[in-house]
């Protein structure tokens, strides 16, 4: 069923304007460069395969809203967009791209959370008018397609393999960095599974037929449950578990210290977006790999009960205004280098109380 879908839309940035019939459309597409009707298709007829009306029905339908956009296909654009065009709502997607889509998320799921994505666009107002936050209205989009995906029987993890596998972990004009967007998807995915706390434990085939949700979990689903626990979880194989390990996104556990990555890996090295955990299963690492070690943004927690949030450099904490939180629940707001706390540093004390404090090679000094 969910194969069918494959057709649908990659997106690009959340909206295009016209003032008359005269204007072109214009838009943002996904890698940030200017869209202009002329150069792909004409937008005065309005067709769309049946399987691409089809996705859109039961994403709508799960919003409680009414459709209120005019989906099209439109060959040769090499990408997908939502716009207003003359006072009339358009998606408008490029068959030929959803292919890529598959190829590169190898998920059948990453269409359909782009699809919401764009659908949630124009269902929550933002091609209406111009102004506001380009940033905050993408994050709203994502956490639309994360509370639709988690409805339509997703994992948290396909819900979010387009953005995972897309993006960037850098912020554009139009855009915010990876991790914004992945937490956008996963609060979205969280309420509509509070709200629906059954719904993920039958197949939507099932679901579409019931009036009320189950209230027990059946014994085949809780196999299921046990069955993923004992394949991904400590006493398994070492090396790649799960997932591609060398092109793509996968699990995998390190044969010497049992630690457990999940997230993306380029050239056998973990690169991208991923998450770390120590042997007890408790979250090491969150945040950006390059060439297998920590760089970029990131959030690394100790087992201390300790935590940094900043930037990484070859593994190391390496970045200015870095935050360090302690124990006590104190905040020290200081600048990393190699590991070491060094400068000037913000305190902020756990009763809400400033002061500063001045550091060498992480000691301090008075």
């Amino acid at each position: 069923m969910i194969k069918l879908f494959f057709f649908l839309l990659f997106f690009i940035s959340f909206s295009s304007y016209s003032q008359d019939k005269q204007n072109l459309v214009i838009g943002k597409n996904y890698f940030g460069k200017t869209i202009n009707e002329k150069e792909i298709c004409d937008l005065v007829a309005f067709t769309s395969r049946p399987e691409v009306s089809q996705g859109i029905e039961k994403i709508v339908r799960r919003s409680g809203l009414k459709q209120n956009f005019y989906v099209m296909e439109c060959p040769n654009t090499d990408n997908c967009f939502a716009a207003t065009r003359n006072g009339e709502r358009l998606i408008v997607y490029d068959p030929a791209f959803m292919n890529k889509i598959n190829n590169v998320t190898k998920t059948d799921w990453a269409a359909l959370s782009i699809l919401a994505h764009e659908i949630g666009h124009h269902l929550q107002g933002h091609t209406i008018k111009h102004g506001g936050s380009e940033h905050e209205k993408e994050l709203e989009a994502d956490e639309f397609s994360g509370f639709v995906m988690y409805q339509m029987g997703a994992k948290l993890k396909e819900a979010q393999s387009a953005i995972f596998n897309l993006t960037s972990d850098y912020a554009t004009s139009t855009h915010p960095p990876r991790p914004q967007r992945l937490k956008a998807i996963e609060r979205g995915y969280s309420n509509a599974k509070e709200l629906y706390p059954d719904l993920v434990k039958k197949p939507e085939s099932q679901q579409e037929k019931r009036v009320e949700p189950p209230k027990v979990v059946s014994e085949k689903i809780e196999d299921e449950i046990v069955i993923e626990k004992v394949r991904i979880e400590p006493e398994r194989k070492k090396g790649c578990i799960n997932g591609n390990c060398s092109e793509g996104f996968g699990i995998a556990i390190n044969g010497k210290t049992t630690e457990r990555y999940e997230g993306l890996w380029r050239l056998g090295k973990r690169h991208g977006i991923g998450k770390e955990f120590f042997k007890d299963g408790k979250k090491k690492y969150e945040g950006s790999f390059a060439n297998g070690v920590y760089n970029g943004q990131g959030t690394l927690y100790f087992l201390s009960g300790e935590k940094y949030e900043g930037n990484f450099f070859n593994g190391k904490m390496h970045g200015s205004k870095s935050t360090f939180y302690m124990k006590n629940g104190d905040r020290i707001i200081v600048d990393f280098i190699d590991n070491k706390k060094e400068g000037k540093a913000k305190v902020i004390y756990w009763g809400g109380a400033e002061g500063v404090k001045f550091y060498r090679n992480d000691v301090e000094i008075r």
